[in-house]
């Protein structure tokens, strides 16, 4: 009755600009093991493809080399059973080690192998994706990475991937359909009736957040990109307004069970979830409301692409899964697992 009167009363007003504490437990329950072999993987966004909840993964690093003599993948993903959180499937290669899903382009291949010992890349990062249910549309940025730690790293451009197989790695869109110029569209990304609402949160320790919205059968076309300029949409980015703080990897999705959307966050440069609400992807957005921390990293680090897995829900979605990148050590990472409770 609670979080029904909250929302009758946001109908009333048009808006809420408060979050009353919806969160009734938050339970640290486990990992997403790590492929074979692999020391370290990051992010985790995931979509539903037909019965499988599937996982894309961003930098996968290999305690020893793959037949390609790299230690090394930009985009992994794994997948278990829609509603069953595990046992984890691997898309692996003969040599048992995990696939790229963003294929390289020859270019890219060339540069990697020449440059390979210093260690310099041109990679494609993934960002969130979006399903139909049979096909998913992955955002991704196309990254200059070099050997002075892991901040050595700049975008050169943004595109998407069209995937229809979870067997097989997604097909990227190039040339890529955005400049340098433009923020990197892909922090996070929810499809409502039949429209993809991407967004982009870059700037500073606030992650100020855009946001673009496209058809789905439309993604691949850049020229059919609209961008909310915090009162209609408006086909030239610049116009872009920030709409909510939020951080450069998280999740928006639609709660069945809280009748809102929601979006989910790790404080960045920090360890606390933070979450929002809203009655529509542009908002307006309440404001944000802390609901548990992070499992401590290892020193100097911090936990980080804290994402919900709607797919994954309980009990009419009362009952959410949850993810975050946990760095644990010298080049390790997990893939931490939370089980959120509304209240």
């Amino acid at each position: 009755m609670r979080v029904q009167s909250w929302l009758i009363a946001c109908l009333v007003l048009a808006s809420c600009h408060d979050t009353p504490n919806l969160v009734a437990s938050v339970n640290d329950i486990g990992t997403v093991p790590n492929p074979p072999t692999a020391s370290a993987r990051d992010v985790g966004f995931s979509v539903r493809m037909g019965d499988r909840s599937v996982w894309v993964f961003g930098d996968t690093l290999f305690s020893e080399p793959a037949a390609d003599g790299f230690q090394w993948r930009s985009s992994t993903w794994s997948w278990t059973e829609v509603g069953r959180l595990g046992p984890f499937t691997d898309a692996l290669g003969s040599d048992g080690k995990s696939l790229q899903l963003l294929p390289h382009t020859a270019d890219e291949l060339a540069f990697n192998v020449e440059h390979r010992s210093e260690p310099r890349r041109h990679t494609p990062w993934p960002q969130a994706l979006v399903s139909n249910g049979e096909r998913a549309v992955v955002f991704y940025t196309n990254m200059v990475t070099g050997p002075d730690g892991p901040w050595d790293f700049k975008s050169t451009s943004g595109s998407v991937a069209t995937w229809d197989n979870a067997d097989k790695p997604a097909e990227r869109i190039e040339p890529a359909l955005f400049s340098d110029q433009e923020p990197d569209w892909g922090a996070a990304a929810v499809l409502v009736n039949g429209d993809i609402f991407v967004y982009a949160c870059q700037g500073g320790l606030t992650k100020p957040c855009k946001l673009a919205r496209v058809p789905f059968d439309a993604a691949t076309d850049r020229a059919a990109y609209r961008f909310y300029d915090g009162e209609s949409w408006s086909v030239d980015w610049h116009d872009a307004e920030a709409i909510f703080d939020g951080a450069p990897l998280f999740s928006v999705h639609h709660s069945a069970y809280l009748d809102r959307f929601v979006a989910i966050y790790m404080e960045p440069g920090g360890n606390q979830m933070r979450l929002r609400t809203a009655s529509a992807p542009e908002g307006p957005w309440s404001e944000a409301t802390g609901f548990g921390d992070g499992m401590k990293p290892d020193d100097g680090a911090f936990d980080y692409a804290l994402i919900a897995h709607p797919e994954l829900a309980r009990d009419d979605g009362a009952v959410e899964i949850l993810s975050y990148t946990r760095p644990s050590g010298f080049l390790r990472q997990e893939t931490r697992l939370v089980e959120l409770r509304w209240r």
